[in-house]
């Protein structure tokens, strides 16, 4: 007699419930994307904050080395006995007056007149602690070369504008060396030459404001040798 084969038949599963999100599911989950695009968005604006100050930081860098270099070329070409006495040890002077030689008759230096390269205060902002001119720089001046001091009808040309009243990290009046580069409240405009004038030092700073308002100070330096 055959025996009764029984197929057994899988057992039925009651069918998994499709409901929806809750409304604390999805409150949970738009809480954390808020989190991650709030994240991203901090860090951009952080970083375009960085970009935009390393910008300027540049910027008045690269316009600082360009004054000072172009101090040093007006000073190469000067007679030394035509520099005025040295300032005092430790101690620039913000203006420097020099004759430049423009060739030789019979042995004899010829010179030309004489030039002055100095700080003026901005125009609408002088020299009293305010930002006279709204512009986010208090006291700023121009670094100006005057072409020929005997002619006071000659116009003067501006190299550069900017200019701090103090080298960047120096304190004015309190008698002490603040930004240890061997000079004693020294101006924005810097000159410093030994009895000898064999070598002229040159400092130019400026200043410029961000696009966040913050200003940014640089101070640049080089030498000349007067040989004439």
């Amino acid at each position: 007699m055959l025996a009764r084969q029984y197929l057994r038949r899988p057992a039925l599963r009651a069918p998994r419930s499709r409901r929806g999100h809750s409304i604390i599911e999805v409150t949970i989950a738009a809480t954390v994307l808020m989190s991650v695009f709030g994240a991203v968005g901090v860090v951009t604006q952080r970083g375009a904050r960085l970009s935009e100050e390393g910008i300027s930081a540049a910027g008045v860098e690269s316009a600082s080395r360009r004054a000072v270099d172009r101090v040093a070329s007006e000073l190469a070409g000067s007679q030394r006995a035509s520099l005025p006495l040295p300032p005092a040890a430790q101690r620039g002077a913000s203006t420097i007056e020099f004759q430049r030689v423009e060739g030789f008759n019979g042995g004899n230096l010829l010179l030309a007149n004489e030039r002055r390269i100095l700080r003026v205060a901005s125009a609408g902002d002088p020299d009293d602690g305010l930002d006279n001119d709204s512009d986010g720089l208090v006291d700023e001046g121009d670094l100006v070369l005057v072409p020929d001091t005997t002619d006071p009808g000659a116009p003067n040309i501006v190299l550069a504008s900017g200019v701090a009243e103090m080298t960047a990290g120096e304190i004015a009046g309190n008698g002490i060396d603040d930004n240890g580069n061997g000079l004693v409240d020294e101006p924005g405009l810097c000159f410093a030459w030994d009895a000898d004038a064999l070598v002229v030092r040159i400092l130019v700073t400026l200043q410029r404001v961000g696009a966040q308002g913050q200003v940014f100070t640089r101070t640049s330096e080089t030498t000349v040798g007067i040989r004439n």
